[in-house]
Order: structure tokens, then sequence, then C-alpha cells
């Protein structure tokens, strides 16, 4: 058909309106696509079967999740509260109010070793009242104050003139320090006081007893104390005082030490897989398992006053804990040398020939 002196050719509907072509059956008929495209979609799809995607997560595994982080505020916030609290010193007995005379002595504990057994104590004295010291506070007769506990007895001498003062005293205390972190010590002091005079021949003869009253304050960092204290003025007065672990480190301590049984269960398990054909041995797990041997030692200096090694902790989990590890690092080293030659060669031939199998795309780009 001419039409204005061109031909004019029609074409078909399906044609005209971009619609693929039908075969007589009426099915669809999928578009040509090149080649280059095909091969780079087939990499594409291995890649990406070969690349593990993040698994959804379900709502189970939300609670989970959940709950964990609860947990770990709940700690927190236990631990922080307290820890705010801590050092303090929970006092019973004392001297109490009152205005009679007598020598005052305020005690303050300011360190604990349970590892010697002792504990430090500051003792700080001064003269209730105007018949032992002058107006500026000096004493009139000389004075002394013994003090006594299981370490020895210890005397401060104070001459007429001088003014009473402070000094450091060392209790001894005792208690298993084998619990840790539950372990408790106890240590007590016993006070008197007199003044005296000097003979010629430099002995020293008492000239009466003074009464004393006591008072407690401070405390020891991560360690929760309790002083029980004699009660009002008395010529003889004695003390106990009981230290025991603050909230914050028995928690840390309990929480390292869960993190230690997760590792080597971890590593455990890890290692049964392997042993047993289920997983493959690799270097990797290897190194994993004996790097776990030195962090392991390196996670137990990191407890919060920690005792030496030997304590009720190392005997019923933290070495066991090691063992675990021992074990894991031995089954991943048998698993690994298992292994035969030829399932060796066999798993780098297929390697190989699925690396050369695959086209590179970039060799038939602009082709």
């Amino acid at each position: 058909m001419r039409r204005l002196g061109r031909r004019v050719r029609h074409r078909p509907d399906h044609v005209r309106h971009g619609h693929p072509a039908r075969g007589s059956g009426g099915v669809l008929h999928a578009p040509q696509v090149p080649a280059r495209l095909a091969v780079a979609a087939s990499i594409g799809r291995r890649r990406a079967a070969a690349t593990p995607r993040p698994r959804p997560l379900s709502s189970r595994g939300r609670r989970v999740l959940i709950v964990i982080l609860a947990l770990v505020a709940l700690l927190y916030v236990l631990v922080v509260s307290f820890y705010n609290a801590e050092g303090t010193n929970n006092v019973t007995g004392g001297i109490g109010p009152t205005a009679e005379s007598g020598l005052i002595i305020t005690v303050e504990p300011i360190a604990v070793n349970p590892l010697t057994g002792q504990a430090t104590v500051d003792l700080s004295m001064a003269w209730q009242g105007s018949d032992m010291v002058d107006a500026d506070g000096h004493l009139r007769e000389n004075t002394r104050v013994t003090i006594s506990s299981s370490v020895g007895t210890q005397e401060a001498k104070f001459i007429a003139g001088d003014s009473l003062g402070r000094l450091e005293t060392t209790i001894g205390i005792d208690g298993e320090q084998s619990n840790y972190p539950f372990d408790v010590h106890t240590g007590g002091l016993t006070f008197s006081a007199d003044t005296y005079t000097k003979a010629s021949d430099g002995s020293i003869q008492s000239t009466g007893p003074l009464v004393i009253g006591l008072q407690s304050t401070g405390g020891v960092s991560g360690w929760d104390t309790t002083s029980a204290l004699g009660v009002g003025l008395s010529e003889y007065q004695g003390m106990d005082l009981s230290f025991n672990r603050a909230f914050s480190t028995q928690v840390f301590a309990l929480v390292l030490l869960a993190l230690a049984v997760i590792l080597s269960s971890f590593a455990l398990v890890v290692g049964v897989l392997a042993f047993t054909n289920r997983r493959k041995a690799e270097v990797g797990l290897m190194s994993w398992t004996a790097a776990l041997l030195f962090a392991l030692p390196l996670l137990r200096n990191y407890f919060p006053n920690g005792p030496p090694v030997g304590a009720s902790i190392d005997i019923f989990v933290y070495l066991w804990v090691i063992v675990m590890a021992v074990i894991a690092a031995t089954l991943n080293v048998i698993a690994w040398m298992n292994q035969t030659r030829d399932a060796l060669y066999a798993a780098s031939a297929h390697v190989e020939a699925s690396h050369s199998n695959e086209p590179n795309p970039e060799l038939h780009h602009g082709a």
C-alpha cells in the first residue's frame, strides 16, 4: 500500500504496542537475554549463595534478647547504687551524746589485707572536758594510752604540755580468704589509759586510770565494715571490727566467673563438633582455643581484690574451666590431624575446579 508516494508497512498489533509475541498456544515467550548478562547473573547467584545472609530475628529470639538486656541493666543499676554506698561503717554502741570528761578515741579503719591477716586503723585522740587539758588543749599530766590486739600491745605516751594526737596501728583479723568473694574477716581492739610519772631511775609509775569513750567513722573501699563499740565511758574499753566484701566486688567476681565458664564451654562444644566430623577442622579453631589458654589465666587476675590461686573458686570452678579449654584445644588438634590427605586433595581440587569453570565477566566487558 502506497500513501503519498511512500510505502507503509503494517505491523502486527502485538509488536506495535510493545507486547511480546504469542505462540499458537497463547503462551508468552521469555525475552532473549545476552550471554554476557546471563554469565554475570550466574556468578552473582553463586556469590550470594556462598555469602551467608542475616537470619531474621524471631519472636522468641527477640524475647531472649530483651531478657538479656534487662538483666544487664538491672545488674548495672544494682552495682552503681550499692557502690555509692560502699566503704561506709555500720557502727553500733559508742560513747553517745555526753558531757562527761574523758579520753575520746575515734577509730577509723583505712586498709584490709586478708593475705597477711591484718587491718590498719587510724586512732584519733582528744580529751573531752577541761580537767586534763588547759585552754590551748595541752595536757596537764603525762598520759599513756595502751592499745592491744591479737598482734600485740602498743603504747602511746604523751608528756605534759603536749597535745593529744593520732597514730596508726595494725590489728590482726581472722577469716578464710579462700571463701572469696563471700569471705568475712573479724578482729578486735582493747584500750586503756592512765596518767604516769617517771622516776629518777627511768621507770614509769602509774598515778591513776582514765576513763575512755569510743567512736568510729570512715570505712575501707571495697569492703563493708561493721564496728561494735563499747558503750559509754569506762576505764577499760573494747571494740570488734568485721569486714566483708562489698556487693559490687561479689557481683563482678561472679560475672567474670560465669563468662569464663561460657567461653570454655563454647570451646569444648566446638572441639567436640570438629572431632566428630560435624564441623571442618581449621587452623583458626586451633588458634582460638590455644589463645583461651592464655586469656583465661589473665581474666583470673581481673577479679577485684582477688585471692591467690588455690581459693575455693579455683578448686570448684576456675581450674576446671582451664581443663575444659585444654581438652577443647586437644580435640581440635586431633581433628585436624585426622584429616586424610586424599580428603584434603579432593577439597582443594573441587575449589580449583569451581574457580576455573567460573567465567570472569570483566573479560567479556565491551564484547
